[in-house]
Order: structure tokens, then C-alpha cells, then sequence
């Protein structure tokens, strides 16, 4: 066997492969016989038709058959001795091939990117202990205070403490509402997340009232359908309604089900608080090492890697909202995706350069976690991940934080 490897654009290969003549006989002689035995031609019994008349009525299949199972069994030896890591499906797109001939084919494949080792040198992460601060903590408090409360109509302009019942017709670009109105809308004029034009413009309003409300919202808004779009509000007030809070004592902590006496309450708030706090700064730091080794270390991305990513996410962006432009999703998520795919590749390097693997053990722990979080005992926890087709993620996924946890291990801190 004969290769010859052409690099093209990027990661693309081409593999020209040649099939010695007499395996391309051998192959023709073993199709036209299989033929032969099955075979039911007019004349002549089963079995016994002469090879010469096989091979004329069958060539068309015979050469076919060769194709498919030389090129197949010739590329893998070929990607073996070339040691190269295709990605995606190999593309043939040229053969040829005859009686006492080689056969020649090429193939287009890409390859993964040559890694040869993983730089991690002066990383820095934020070290600084957070805090949940007093006021924090009280907030919450207030919050859960006012999921307690009773709330009834009133006659009186609206509070700023006060809910509405609206109903909303909102005015914009063509399509992007699917309603003309929306009715018996609630609008906490309290609650900080409520946008500002609303808590503004709708301040001492009564029931009845006709509000015109135009809201320009900001590129980087929360919420990505509405960010950068002016939306145009036409609100006609139904009802006022004021908030009748409990007190702030032992009974309130008792209708939260964690607590019996107010002290309680605030420190399990608390507790709650700080488990948050300390995952989002786990979640911070992880991404501050793993865009300095991505800076550290410039990789090409295969084209198939990419676009397989792209794919889920416009699909999941579908599912959610069937006009979602494809266009943009590709402009926004192919940064984002290119460097996912890039750590993805450096951190399974850096594994074996640093000879860090996920053991049994490991993966049994995790399994152990999952199934207490769920409730369940451990031998059924593995069946439904063995169902779900999980157990390679999660290994994936523990490989990860190991080789997160080798590289916090080496970094230096850096106050905030």
C-alpha cells in the first residue's frame, strides 16, 4: 500500500491510497464467486455459471462491492500508519480501479490539531475571601417576608411597594410579539429586577388608568430576545394591590419550614447565601484559569468539531424560539464555541502530559453523590445513567475538574 498525505486549508488532509493489483484480484475473484454461487441465470444451474459471464453481468456491483470494502479497510490502515486523529466522516472523492490494476483512491479528512504540550505557566486567580454581608442577608429576609404577605386590592394611587394587574399591548419590530395584548399581567413595582420605565411610569397610577410606556433596552439586557429592541407599551391598569406583610418574628420563621425561630431563619438564609456565593466564585475562578491556558496556548478548532457545536445550539435555540435567526446564533455562539472546543482538546492533553486519570473510584464517588442528591440507591443510579448513555460524560466531566484542580494547585493568588 501506497499513501500520500496532502496538507490543505487549516486541519484538512487529503490521503491519496494505492491498493497493490493483486489484493484488487483477490477482492474481484472472492465478489465474482459469492456472485457466482447465488446467482440465478437462464441455462445455467445454480453455481454453475462460468466466471466470464459472472463478470459481465455483474462487473457494475462487483466493482462497487470492491470499493466499498477496500477503501474502507485501507483507509483505517492508512490513518494507522500516518498516526493522524481524524474528526467527522472521510469524504471520498476520487477511485479508480480494474482488472489487474491497483486501485487508487483519495479521501478528504481533518485532523485534530497537533498538541505537543500545554502551557500553564503564570496563571493567576482571585484569591480574596467573599463575604455575605449583613445587609445581603436582611434583604433576603424581606424577600421571603414579602412571599409571605397577603395581598388585596386598593382604591388609592399605586405605592412603590405596591402590585399591578395590568394589561399589556405592547408595540415593536413586526413578529416579535406573538399576541396583540397581553391581560391580567402582574407588575411588582418593589421588586428591583421590574425594569426602571415601568416602576417610573406606572408610580401612582389607579385602577383604570391608561399608561403609553417606551422602553429602550440596553445591548447587554438579561434577557437576549429583548436586548438592543425598543418595545413600545400601551398598560391600562386593572387592579392596585398592596401587600399586608407579617411580622417579622418566630412565626414568620415558622412558615418557612427550615426554621423555628427568626435567629434560625437568618442563619440558614445565611448558609444558603454563602453556598451560593462560594459555587459562582468557584465558577469565576474555573473561568479565569481556563481562558488564561486557552490564551497560553492558540490551537486551530476542526471546522466538523465546530459546526456539530453550532448545530446543538441553534437546535436548542429553536426549540425555544422557532424564529431565532441562525445567522446570529453562528455569529454569537462561534467565539464561544471555538474556545469550549479549544479547552476541550488542551485539557485532555494536559491530562496525559500530566498523567492525570479519572480512576474507578472517582467515578464511583461521583455516582454515590448523584444518587443521595436524588434519593436513590446506588445500583439503581448506575442503570439509569448505563440507560442514558451518561457514564462518558461523566467521566469527561471528573477528568476536567482534575486537571482544574491540578492547575488552581499551580497557580498564584492575586488579590481583588
Amino acid at each position: 500500500m501506497k499513501i500520500d498525505v496532502v496538507e490543505k486549508e487549516g486541519l484538512k488532509r487529503e490521503l491519496t491510497i494505492e491498493v497493490p493489483a493483486e489484493i484488487v484480484d483477490e477482492t474481484f475473484e472472492k465478489i465474482y464467486t459469492a456472485y457466482r454461487l447465488k446467482a440465478k441465470i437462464d441455462g445455467f444451474r445454480p453455481g454453475k455459471v462460468p466466471l466470464n459471464v459472472i463478470r459481465k453481468r455483474f462487473k457494475g456491483d462487483a466493482t462497487a462491492a470492491l470499493i466499498d470494502e477496500l477503501t474502507q479497510k485501507y483507509y483505517e490502515e492508512a490513518i494507522k500508519e500516518t498516526k493522524l486523529e481524524p474528526v467527522g466522516n472521510p469524504t471520498l472523492s476520487d477511485f479508480d480501479v480494474d482488472d489487474g490494476k491497483p486501485l487508487t483512491f483519495t479521501i478528504g479528512i481533518e485532523v485534530m490539531p497537533q498538541i505537543d504540550s500545554v502551557k500553564h505557566e503564570n496563571i493567576t486567580v482571585n484569591d480574596e475571601k467573599f463575604v455575605v454581608p449583613d445587609k445581603d442577608v436582611d434583604q433576603a429576609l424581606e424577600n421571603f417576608r414579602k412571599g409571605q404577605a397577603e395581598v388585596r386590592p386598593v382604591e388609592r394611587p399605586a405605592g412603590d411597594d405596591d402590585v399591578l394587574v395590568c394589561d399589556l399591548e405592547p408595540t415593536a419590530e413586526p413578529g416579535f410579539f406573538d399576541q396583540d395584548k397581553y391581560e391580567n399581567q402582574e407588575i411588582d413595582l418593589s421588586n428591583e429586577f421590574t425594569d426602571k420605565e415601568f416602576r417610573e411610569g406606572l408610580a401612582g397610577c389607579r385602577p383604570e388608568d391608561v399608561r403609553e410606556i417606551k422602553i429602550d433596552y440596553a445591548d447587554d439586557y438579561g434577557n437576549e430576545r429583548f436586548a438592543g429592541k425598543s418595545v413600545s407599551y400601551k398598560i391600562t391598569v386593572r387592579e392596585v394591590k398592596e401587600r399586608i406583610l407579617p411580622p417579622l418574628n418566630d412565626d414568620l420563621a415558622k412558615m418557612s419550614g427550615q426554621a423555628e425561630t427568626l435567629l434560625e431563619l437568618k442563619l440558614s438564609i445565611r448558609k444558603q447565601m454563602e453556598t451560593e456565593l462560594e459555587t459562582q466564585t468557584a465558577r469565576v475562578r474555573k473561568k479565569t484559569i481556563i481562558d488564561q491556558v486557552v490564551a497560553q496556548n492558540v490551537i486551530e478548532v476542526p471546522e466538523t468539531m465546530l459546526e456539530s457545536y453550532l448545530k446543538g445550539v441553534i437546535e436548542d435555540n429553536k426549540k425555544q424560539d422557532e424564529k431565532a435567526d441562525e445567522k446570529e446564533l453562528r455569529e454569537k455562539y462561534s467565539p464561544i464555541g471555538t474556545a469550549s472546543i479549544q479547552w476541550y482538546l488542551l485539557y485532555h492533553r494536559l491530562a496525559i502530559q500530566e498523567k492525570i486519570e479519572v480512576s474507578p473510584e472517582d467515578t464511583e464517588n461521583w455516582i454515590k453523590k448523584f444518587a443521595e442528591s436524588y434519593r436513590m440507591e446506588i445500583p439503581k443510579a448506575k442503570e439509569i445513567l448505563a440507560k442514558t448513555g451518561r457514564v462518558g460524560e461523566i467521566k469527561d466531566g471528573i477528568l476536567e475538574e482534575k486537571v482544574l484542580d491540578f492547575l488552581a494547585s499551580t497557580t498564584g493568588g492575586e488579590k481583588g
